[in-house]
């Protein structure tokens, strides 16, 4: 909005200028918000295309794009926040892999680019059916019986909020899904979640079936989180509440690869997490070279990238195609 603003006072009705802005200001604000410079210009211009592949005002928005992005980086570490703490911090455990063959990581990354295309699907079109019931318009039969649209949307989002508490009274890890707490859904609630940013009393975790601060005791309890997870991101989405689904989405994938420790193993589960992570993401916004920058740019530095990026650039593209032949829809609508 910012930059459709700026065109327009510079440029006037130009529409190429309105647009290149428009991209610039997008890249600048999701790098503040991450952190992560680059990213945020491949993701915002990749976004608003139906495949995995950049828009076509790349070409004229890229470079202004990129340079908004550093823009915005300088600004956030080196003026504003000059004393933080620079360079990712999520870990998965790379003291773990670097001893992967091949064939063993080509075939985590397409299984986890299929696992992550039918979950990306099963979210969006769940998302989109429940939406078109939930909101439905209505046809008054007469003025004085036409229905207050603000009656409607305090008595849905009033009953989504009790669903989703009630999710969070079993399953407490669906409470928060942000960076803070992200550390605890890629280790299998190794890294407990009281220890996280976000913490939780014993009040709140009185009910837990998964305990949210001792690590998955099995497939099981992984795959109750994940799907627990699933649904209150959803019922997020369907009641129109604030917020994105970047790292809801990292959040909710996570515990799926953990569903299969034994078949996976201590070193291919680093992998795994990883790569389903941004097939998940990628099969929804169709991001997914930006997905990928935004997982390797975030990870701590004892993160094996050598090992992670191939693979994860396999997932985040095959969860694009396989999401597109499972379903012609998607989460956002396209022009192109």
């Amino acid at each position: 909005l910012i930059g459709s603003s700026m065109s327009r006072i510079w440029y006037g009705k130009s529409r190429r200028h309105q647009e290149i802005l428009s991209y610039a200001g997008a890249a600048g604000s999701l790098t503040a918000f991450m952190g992560i410079p680059i990213a945020g210009s491949i993701f915002a211009i990749e976004m608003t295309r139906s495949n995995a592949g950049l828009n076509k005002a790349s070409g004229d928005s890229l470079s202004p794009s990129v340079i908004s992005s550093i823009a915005a980086i300088i600004m956030i570490k080196g003026i504003l926040t000059p004393s933080n703490h620079v360079g990712g911090h999520f870990s998965y455990g790379g003291h773990t892999i670097g001893a992967l063959n091949g064939r063993a990581m080509i075939a985590t990354a397409v299984a986890c680019g299929a696992g992550g295309a039918l979950l990306g699907t099963v979210f969006h079109k769940t998302v989109h059916k429940l939406k078109k019931v939930t909101w439905k318009p209505t046809t008054p039969a007469s003025p004085e019986t036409e229905e207050k649209p603000w009656l409607r949307q305090i008595a849905v989002k009033t009953l989504i909020g009790l669903v989703v508490g009630i999710i969070s009274t079993h399953y407490p890890q669906t409470l928060f899904w942000g960076e803070g707490s992200l550390q605890s859904a890629i280790d299998g609630q190794k890294t407990p979640f009281a220890n996280t940013k976000h913490g939780l009393v014993d009040v709140l975790t009185a009910n837990a079936r998964v305990d949210p601060n001792a690590p998955f005791a099995d497939g099981s309890a992984a795959l109750q989180v994940g799907i627990a997870k699933m649904i209150a991101i959803m019922l997020a989405c369907i009641g129109k509440f604030p917020g994105g689904i970047i790292f809801p989405l990292f959040f909710a994938a996570a515990p799926f690869a953990h569903v299969f420790p034994r078949v996976l193993g201590e070193e291919l589960m680093p992998v795994a997490v990883f790569c389903l992570m941004a097939a998940t993401q990628a099969s929804v916004t169709r991001t997914p070279l930006a997905t990928v920058l935004i997982l390797s740019l975030s990870a701590s530095s004892e993160t094996d990238l050598s090992v992670m990026l191939p693979a994860s650039l396999v997932s985040s593209y095959l969860g694009v195609f396989f999401s597109r032949e499972l379903s012609t829809k998607s989460y956002f609508s396209y022009n192109e």
